[in-house]
Parts: structure tokens; sequence; C-alpha cells
């Protein structure tokens, strides 16, 4: 059995995913987050060391910034793809292109005011070009690169169907459409929900906004491509 705790610091959230009383933790927030993710741990009498891997779906300031924190409380390995583990080791936060009217705003705004997104850099553990199943870390779930948000960005599937996408989707929306509203290459980031849709996905967890099903990616895919 899966069980999912969401943590969500106002801006990003970061998921805890309990399997086999091993919790793996899905990125880290924005840096002031630690406070706000301590009290969630206590509450839920879940200690740091608990947790047996991190998983990074793609190193931007709101996913990695309270990441060196983490990783020091839990002494858990970092996983994250190999493109993205150079600009992790220095702590870099490349701002995403913006690929509706508002978005661009956002993401130019972004760029201008970057240095106020850094973060402590963190050396990953565990660097992945290809599908990697967490068998060996007690998990019944796979990562598989889903590219186009950023070009490393992975996603985490459970054999019960529970998805972790990070920006691959966003869901701010009300309705049955998610948008792609920051994207570095958005062709490649349709292939990668086409990916997802093939899957054995059945939910997915976006780390902005709520969950939806697969049905609202499929909808959401046909009005993109017309």
């Amino acid at each position: 059995m899966v069980e999912v705790i969401s943590v969500n610091i106002g801006f990003s959230i970061l998921y805890l995913v309990r399997e086999n009383n091993k919790y793996l933790l899905i990125d880290s927030g924005r840096p002031v987050s630690s406070r706000k993710l301590s009290k969630k741990l206590k509450k839920k009498k879940i200690n740091p060391a608990d947790i047996s891997l991190i998983i990074v779906t793609h190193v931007h300031y709101d996913h990695v910034g309270n990441l060196k924190w983490l990783k020091e409380q839990s002494k858990a390995p970092v996983m994250v793809h190999i493109d993205e583990a150079g600009i992790l080791e220095r702590g870099e936060a490349p701002i995403p292109e913006g690929t509706t009217f508002l978005s661009k705003i956002i993401s130019y705004l972004g760029k201008i005011v970057n240095p106020c997104s850094k973060y402590y850099p963190v050396k990953a553990d565990i660097l992945i070009n290809e599908v990697c199943s967490l068998n060996d870390f007690g998990f019944t779930a796979a990562v598989i690169p889903t590219p186009g948000h950023t070009g490393g960005s992975i996603s985490v599937i459970f054999g019960t169907g529970e998805t972790f996408v990070g920006d691959t989707c966003f869901n701010l929306y009300w309705g049955k459409t998610v948008f792609p509203m920051f994207a570095n290459d958005v062709p490649r980031l349709m292939r990668s929900w086409q990916t997802l849709i093939d899957s054995e996905a059945r939910i997915f967890y976006p780390g902005h906004g709520k969950p939806f099903l697969k049905e609202t990616l499929k909808s959401s895919l046909e009005v993109v491509n017309k």
C-alpha cells in the first residue's frame, strides 16, 4: 500500500511517499520551507532519518532550495538526472521559458531577479539518464525521464499508479485541462506527456496544483495539439 503525504509550502508542493515502512521524498521545496516541513514530519511522527531516498524531479530553486538541509538531516542519497547534476552541484537556478502570455512575463521577471533564486549547492549521489527501478530502495516504483519543462526532468511512477511529475505538468487552473505553463521545449514536453499517458500512471501529483487523473492529461494533450 502506498501512502502519499503532500507538503504544500505555499508556492510548490513536495511529497513524502510511504511504502513497505520506507519513505521516499520527492523534491525539497524552497530554502525557507525547512520549518514547515519539520512541523509536518513531527505531526506525522516521521524522523528525517526515516527517509530512504530523495529524488529531484528537476533542478529549480523551488524544488531543490531546501535540499542541502534535508540531505544533512536524513543522510539519504539524492537522485537526479545526469543532465542537471552539474547545475545542482553549482547551486544554479535557471529560469524556464514561459509558454503563455502570463508565464512569459513571469519568466522574464524571474530572469531579472535570478540571483534571489540561489540555493546551497548539493552533490547528487545517484545520476540517471534512463528508466531506473527503485526496487533496490524498497519501492515498487520506477523513475522515467520526462524532459520538456527542463532537459533533465524526471517523473516517478509507482506500480499502483501514483505518479509524481514535478513541473512536467501544472494544475493551477480550474476545469479539466492541464496547461504547459513553463517549458524550454514544448514539443519534447508533449512527447513526455504521451509517455506518461502510455504508462501505468493512474493519478498525477504535480509540483504545483492539485492531483489529477490520466483522463485530464489526455484531454490536455488533445487541446494543445489542436
